[in-house]
């Protein structure tokens, strides 16, 4: 049996059951309301989607559901390459909420497991664990092997809350929440030896059979005969506890009790791969349909490099090096006849690859934090395996993309809708780190030219840099200082490298599967009822209408200052005009009036289908509250009788009805921003290809922020091209076409684009732009608010375009009033600028030339200046005993200048004494420079600059080396020089 007959047989079987098929979660763990998780980094397990359903707080379209579920779990990722273990895989389940529970659940696990209809196992190589005090669950069990002449305790073991209970050690130690016993099912995959005995010795000593016991099944577990394929979850409990000190919450949890659930539920999951490996006879997963194809992709690669590359080079040492110690002796014509080390990096690769391509489908890219991290991690492990164990010198991941679509692309159709954003990615990733592993490799050798003799340790955090950012794993690191002789701080890596799988697994233990749902608000609501009753959102027909308040909730500010001191309320209405953040759109803001009080609408976020409104009271509603003869104080108690009015200020409660209104201009703003988003997606698939897919957007009235995946900055005509497609989509004036409630089949063949990392369900909303000939401009799955026709966008102006993350770029843009103000204060600013210039703004470039051009003549003139007044030629030289006297006037030379020509004479001269007479503006400064023989003999730099300013009106002095003077009187000047030389003769021969 295939894995796609499996995983279909297992469908129909439970749709046979009364079950409706549900579609996969995606692997960014967003549940069944549209919330992202926050507790896992992955969606690891069927039922993360549906935690909504399991507490209660939502109402699934079915009782019973199924689910082919893809998850990722990466906490043993250095333990994949195995025979088993994956990062990412397909989790079948079947679920019930608050409808059958152990009983049926078991029953139908037997027959599906079972009934030649379905899976035909023998059931004498099936076993089953059971928590040591789930009596019922074992009586279940027990009565289908007895009915199939087994006995059940050679079938059936009890064991303790850490395997046998959901979430582990959930049962004495938390955490807080739903929770309950499993049952595992395991099925013998050992060739080599039967199963053990079926029955026990009914006759005593003597002959007969010995019953198998719990301890031999644990060692037969141990040993890997039996592999678990399916676990029965029976979530009936709500675990009650406290912290054992609030302090320190790593101390965990004090168990206060755990009653009852409102209602019992279902929870299961069959590992496909697993199962789909053992009714195909294979001893690793890797044999199944659903990696051969990948498999076969990466042998043929192999081959390719073998038939193209028989003088095979690599561009640095380490890979030439790897090379010859394995590339040069693979000759295989497939996978099984690898050695074990390239069987391993090959089963890395397949496994990576999947993970990598099912990542990038769901809207994760490559990132340094979190799942972007993790991901990061994966695609260069696997490079590093295809590069150094297998020789592949050029980008290959791409290329094994095809056997991916080829395993899973029929069930998984996002693999095929997203090639082009899928394999743009892995070109980029895998692009980038060969770069980074060359320097890497350059950074290594670097440190390792530094030691010198004597003990030479390398340190463990910089062998985990080397791994964590240039992916050199810590053998080769290893191998590469040995050569140096030196050897690497192992503990100090561990420690590192603990660190970062802490990172990496945080919050992706399966502990906290049934967490991550927290009620935010609590509000008041009618009796009877669960919770507040979801909100109708009108906001697409219109921004103001009248509704009633059916859960309202006081907000505690951080501070602990209560809303009724603080003006702050959540409030849930039963149909309302304001948008709540979601798709990259703000919230929209407000007013809303009812019967004695006015509150601003600030923010609003979503909680199960409710839209919560943040109101807040303050004092510019107060003034338009005296008309209705309303107090103007919020908090009575601390009130003087002279600030009261007669009415009290009255307070937002349960039934009020409210009128509800929108901020029109500000409402206006966002939709024609969030239109032009939808058209600068369309023109930036058209110019630059069809890998370009949005990887995030913010849109805002004052702004907008597009980020898209794309390997390269845009260049400035293909900027331009852009911003002119998207003004012409705004001039032609397109009807903006909205869809609701279309079947996302439909919506499909609509040719509608699903943006990464979105959640869409059965129903879908389309967001349409045509021309006027029908062609189609944009065509997105979108949720957000849109102006009725692209003329009301008016002008669209880039203003950047920048890197966002690796592979990934970000256009921030603005339009309409706000490109209106951006090109009114560019045209304030070239006004400006001409008038600096005394010009006029149409001649501006004319006169920034001739500016440009005069700075240019005026350097030269400096330059040509100050060259030539510091040629020798240019001064006059005496000669003064043993000593030489260098004296140069400079006309219109600053400072700065003549001290530069001073120290051109004075270089290298021991015995010249230099004088530099500058005058700029008037003013006469003296520069004087005396070598060190001169200086022995009496010469004096500051006395001799001394004596001269005061001729000139001035003073100064300095060291005996080097001093500067100046004066006022320049006409004094050459009568001045021409006493200079009599002056430093009386000082060298004094």
């Amino acid at each position: 049996m295939t894995a796609r007959e499996l995983r279909q047989k297992y469908l129909d079987f439970f749709r046979s059951k009364g079950h409706d098929a549900f579609p996969s979660g995606s692997l960014v763990p967003t549940d069944v309301t549209g919330r992202l998780d926050e507790s896992l980094l992955f969606n690891g397990a069927g039922m993360v989607q549906f935690k909504p359903y399991f507490r209660g707080v939502a109402t699934p379209p079915n009782p019973r559901l199924t689910t082919a579920q893809k998850c990722v779990r990466t906490g043993d990722i250095d333990e994949v390459g195995n025979l088993s273990h994956l990062t990412f895989f397909e989790m079948l389940g079947n679920f019930s909420f608050g409808d059958y529970f152990k009983e049926e659940a078991i029953a139908y696990s037997w027959e599906f497991l079972t009934s030649a209809e379905w899976l035909g196992l023998d059931p004498k190589r099936l076993s089953f664990t059971v928590f040591e005090e789930d009596d019922e669950t074992y009586g279940y069990w027990a009565k289908h092997l007895s009915e199939a002449g087994i006995d059940p305790e050679t079938r059936v073991f009890r064991l303790g809350e850490e395997t046998n209970y959901w979430p582990a050690g959930a049962f004495s130690n938390g955490p807080p929440g739903p929770c309950g016993p499993n049952s595992e099912m395991f099925y013998w995959t050992s060739n080599e030896v039967e199963p053990p005995p079926f029955s026990r010795n009914e006759e005593g000593a003597g002959g007969g059979v010995s019953p198998y016991t719990r301890d031999q099944w644990i060692a037969d577990d141990a040993a890997k005969n039996w592999l678990e394929i399916w676990n029965d979850v029976f979530i009936q409990y709500e675990w009650q506890g406290e912290l054992k000190n609030p302090d320190r919450p790593a101390m965990g949890f004090k168990k206060t009790g755990m009653p009852k659930l409102p209602f019992e539920s279902v929870d299961t999951g069959m590992g496909l791969e697993r199962t789909s490996a053992v009714l195909g006879g294979f001893q690793s997963v890797y044999d199944t349909d659903l990696f051969t194809p990948i498999v076969s992709r990466i042998v043929e690669i192999y081959r390719k490099y073998r038939t193209d590359r028989t003088d095979f080079s690599v561009k640095t040492t380490a890979l030439g090096q790897a090379y010859e110690s394995y590339g040069s002796s693979m000759s295989y014509q497939s996978y099984s006849e690898f050695p074990e080390t390239e069987a391993r990096a090959t089963r890395i690769i397949a496994d990576h690859i999947r993970t990598a391509c099912f990542c990038i489908a769901d809207g994760i890219l490559p990132g340094n934090s979190g799942r972007g991290y993790v991901l990061r991690r994966l695609i260069r492990r696997a490079v590093l395996k295809g590069a150094r164990t297998l020789g592949f010198e050029d980008l290959f991941l791409f290329k094994v993309y095809d056997g991916v679509v080829e395993a899973m692309g029929d069930h998984y159709t996002e693999l095929v809708e997203r090639r082009d954003v899928v394999v743009e990615t892995l070109k980029n990733e895998e692009a980038l780190f060969r770069r980074t592993l060359i320097r890497g490799m350059e950074l290594l050798e670097e440190e390792l030219s530094h030691f010198g003799p004597g003990e030479k340790i390398l340190r463990g955090g910089l062998a985990f840099g080397l791994y964590d950012t240039y992916g050199f794993p810590l053998e080769v690191t290893q191998e590469l200082c040995e050569e140096a002789g030196v050897t690497v701080d192992i503990e100090g890596y561990e420690a590192a490298l603990k660190e970062a799988q802490e990172r990496s697994r945080a919050g992706s233990a399966m502990d906290s599967v049934y967490g991550g749902v927290g009620i935010s608000f609590t509000f008041t609501i009618e009796p009877g009822q669960t919770g507040p009753t979801p909100t109708r959102f009108l906001g697409y027909e219109t921004i103001s209408c009248e509704a009633r308040i059916v859960g309202v909730m006081e907000v505690p500010f951080e501070s602990g200052v209560r809303s009724s001191e603080s003006g702050e309320y959540a409030i849930a209405l039963d149909q309302t005009p304001f948008y709540a953040e979601s798709g990259g759109q703000v919230s929209d803001i407000g007013v809303m009036r009812g019967a004695g009080f006015i509150l601003s609408v600030v923010d609003l976020t979503k909680q199960d289908g409710v839209y919560v409104h943040i109101c807040k009271i303050d004092a510019g509603d107060l003034d338009e509250m005296d008309d209705l003869g309303v107090a103007i104080i919020l908090n009575p108690q601390s009130a003087t009788p002279q600030t009261l009015n007669p009415k009290p200020y009255t307070l937002p409660k349960f039934g009020d009805t409210v009128f509800a209104e929108v901020d029109p201009e500000r409402r206006r703003a966002i939709t024609r921003n969030h239109t032009a988003t939808h058209l600068l997606h369309a023109a930036l698939r058209k110019v630059l290809g069809n890998h370009v897919t949005q990887a995030g957007s913010l849109v805002e009235p004052s702004h907008l922020r597009f980020d898209f995946t794309h390997g390269k900055a845009m260049t400035a005509e293909e900027v331009k091209t852009v911003e002119r497609m998207v003004n012409a989509g705004s001039l032609a004036s397109f009807d903006v076409n909205i869809h609701a409630d279309v079947p996302i089949a439909q919506a499909k063949q609509m040719g509608a684009m699903a943006l990464f990392g979105e959640k869409y369900g059965d129903k879908v909303r389309v967001v349409d732009i045509r021309s006027n000939q029908d062609e189609q401009i944009s065509t997105e799955l979108c949720g957000g608010v849109h102006v009725r026709n692209t003329g009301e966008i008016g002008m669209f102006k880039i203003l950047h375009e920048a890197s966002a993350a690796s592979g990934v770029r970000r256009i921030e843009a603005v339009t309409g009033t706000n490109a209106y103000e951006w090109a009114l204060q560019q045209q304030s600013l070239v006004k400006q600028a001409a008038e600096k210039l005394k010009s006029n703004p149409h001649d501006l470039l004319l006169a920034v030339d001739k500016s440009v051009e005069a700075l240019r003549e005026e350097k030269k003139k400096n330059e040509k200046l100050r060259n030539s007044s510091s040629q020798p030629s240019s001064a006059e030289t005496l000669q003064i005993g043993s000593f030489e006297l260098v004296v140069q006037r400079a006309d219109e030379v600053d400072s700065k200048d003549a001290t530069m020509i001073a120290d051109r004479f004075a270089e290298n001269q021991p015995k010249r004494i230099t004088l530099i007479a500058a005058i700029s503006e008037g003013k006469v400064t003296f520069i004087c420079k005396v070598g060190a023989e001169a200086i022995k003999s009496g010469a004096h730099a500051g006395n001799l600059v001394k004596t001269l300013a005061q001729m000139v009106g001035g003073g100064g002095g300095g060291r005996p080396d080097f001093a500067t003077a100046g004066g006022k009187d320049a006409d004094k000047l050459q009568q001045v020089l021409d006493a200079v030389p009599g002056l430093v003769k009386e000082q060298v021969e004094a």
